[in-house]
C-alpha cells in the first residue's frame, strides 16, 4: 500500500521532516496528529508525490488521493465543471454534464446539491465536500484527508465518517490528519503523533484518551506565554455568531467589513484573504504600515515573531511556506498590534492544533480585555461557549435574539436546525 522509510525534508534551514519511517496498512484509518508545524502535511505531500523527499525511500502500490486543507478549485466554474476538469469529461450539453456530476456525487455517498452552482457561491463546507468527491471518484488505494472536518458541521462530519468507514471496509487505506482529538479517537484504528518533524508516538487507538494524545502532541514549554496583558478596566464584548455553514455567515462578515472599515480582520480563508503567500513575513506584517522601511520592518517582524511564537527561520521567510497555524499567527500579529477597537474573527482557529488554538483564544480574550469589541463567526460551538459573552444563531440569513451562553446551551441545536 504505502511505505515510507527514513524520509527527511528540509526547507532551507528548517528541518520539516526528520528521518520518518511509516507503513500504512490496507483498509485501516490512520490518524496523523501533532501541533502546527509538526511535519504532518509535508510528510503526506511527499507520500502523495507532490513534494520530493530530501532523502529516504517511498513505496507506493496504487493511486494516492489527497484532499488538501486549502482548496484547489476553480472559483468561477460550477461544481460540475470542476468535476469535469478532474475527470476529463466531454459532453454535448451543460445539462448532460450536470447529470453525470449528479451520478458521480451520489456514488460517493456525500451529499452535495445542485452541481450547476458556481464554486464561488457555495459554502466553505461544500467546497470541502467537493474536494473529497474529486478524490474519492478516482478510487485511490490510499486517501489522505488533511483537516477535512475543520470546515464541516457535526452532521457533515458524521456523514464523512460514514464514508471513511465504508472506504476502509472496502480496502482503501485512509490517513486522517486532524487536531480534533475526540474525532480522532472516534474514527481511527491507529494513531501516529508527530512533533518537530519526527514520529514521537505510535499506538492503536483503542484505550487511548484525549488527554494522552494532547500530552504526546504538545511539548510543554512556555512558548504560548506571549499573550498580551492589559491594565484596562474597560472590557469589550465578544459576540459569537454560530450556525450551519451556508446560512449567511459570509454575507454577514462582508457587511461588517463594509460598515467598519477600520476594524481588524481575521478572515475565514487565511490563504486567500489573510496573507500574501509570495511575500515575506516582514512584508506581510507591514501591510498596514503607512510607510515601508526594510530595516525597520525586519526589526519589527523579529519582535513579533518572538511575541506571537511564530515558528519561522526569520523575517525574510515567505509567509506561504509557513504552516497554517503560523500563518494565522502572522495575521494575528499584524491585526492586533494595531490595537483595534473592533475585530472580526471568522473561524479564527479552523485547522489549528491545541496549542495554537489556545494561543488564538488567549489573544482574543486579551484584546477584549483591552476594550476591543469582537464579532466571532464560528462553526465550533465549543469555541463560541469558551469565548463569547453573547451568542446568536444564524439560520437562512437571519439572526436569533442575543442569548447568554447558558441560555444558548439549551437552545442552540434547535435554533441551528431552524425549529425553534
Amino acid at each position: 500500500m504505502l511505505r515510507l522509510q527514513h524520509i527527511t525534508k528540509r526547507f532551507g534551514d528548517n528541518l520539516a521532516v526528520d528521518d520518518v519511517t511509516l507503513e500504512l496498512r490496507r483498509g485501516e484509518i490512520l490518524a496523523l496528529v501533532g501541533e502546527n508545524g509538526a511535519g504532518k502535511t509535508t510528510l503526506m505531500r511527499i507520500a502523495a508525490g507532490e513534494l520530493a523527499a530530501g532523502s529516504g525511500t517511498i513505496h507506493r502500490d496504487g493511486e494516492i488521493g489527497i484532499v488538501h486543507q486549502h482548496f484547489l478549485l476553480v472559483a468561477g466554474f460550477t461544481i460540475a465543471e470542476n468535476l469535469a476538469l478532474q475527470r476529463s469529461w466531454r459532453f454535448a450539453s451543460r445539462r448532460a454534464l450536470e447529470r453525470e456530476a449528479e451520478t458521480l456525487i451520489a456514488s460517493t455517498g456525500i451529499r452535495l446539491d445542485d452541481p450547476s452552482r458556481r464554486v464561488e457561491t457555495i459554502s466553505v463546507g461544500e467546497k470541502s465536500k467537493l474536494e473529497l468527491i474529486k478524490a474519492i471518484a478516482k478510487k485511490p488505494e490510499v486517501l489522505i484527508l488533511d483537516e477535512p472536518t475543520s470546515v464541516l458541521t457535526p452532521q457533515e462530519s458524521a456523514e464523512l465518517f460514514t464514508v471513511m468507514r465504508a472506504l476502509a471496509a472496502g480496502g482503501t487505506s485512509v490517513v486522517f490528519i486532524s487536531h480534533k482529538l475526540p474525532e480522532v479517537l472516534e474514527i481511527a484504528h491507529r494513531i501516529v503523533v508527530m512533533r518537530g518533524g519526527r514520529i514521537v508516538a505510535e499506538t492503536e487507538a483503542h484505550g487511548m484518551t484525549a488527554s494522552d494524545l494532547a500530552n504526546a502532541m504538545v511539548e510543554r514549554t512556555s512558548r504560548a506565554a506571549g499573550v498580551a496583558s492589559t491594565d484596562s478596566s474597560t472590557r469589550g464584548e465578544i459576540v459569537a455568531i454560530v450556525g450551519v455553514a451556508g446560512n449567511g455567515q459570509t454575507e454577514l462578515a462582508e457587511r461588517f467589513r463594509k460598515e467598519n472599515p477600520g476594524a481588524a480582520l481575521i478572515p475565514e480563508d487565511r490563504t486567500r484573504d489573510g496573507i500574501v503567500a509570495e511575500m515575506s513575513i516582514a512584508e506581510n506584517l507591514s501591510l498596514k504600515s503607512r510607510r515601508w522601511n526594510r530595516r525597520e520592518a525586519a526589526a519589527s517582524a523579529s519582535t513579533l515573531i518572538a511575541r506571537y511564537s511564530i515558528r519561522a527561520t526569520g523575517p525574510d521567510q515567505d509567509a506561504g511556506s509557513l504552516s497554517g497555524g503560523n500563518q494565522q499567527k502572522v495575521i494575528l500579529a499584524r491585526e492586533l498590534e494595531q490595537k483595534p477597537k473592533k475585530i472580526l474573527a471568522a473561524e479564527p482557529t479552523r485547522g489549528l492544533d491545541i496549542e495554537a488554538t489556545a494561543f488564538v483564544h488567549a489573544q482574543l480574550r486579551a484584546a477584549a480585555a483591552g476594550g476591543a469589541s469582537i464579532l466571532l463567526i464560528t462553526s465550533d460551538l465549543d469555541e463560541a461557549f469558551a469565548l463569547a459573552d453573547v451568542i446568536q444563531v444564524i439560520y437562512r440569513g437571519k439572526l436569533s435574539e442575543p442569548l447568554t451562553p447558558a441560555a444558548a446551551h439549551e437552545r442552540v441545536g434547535a435554533l441551528m436546525a431552524g425549529i425553534a
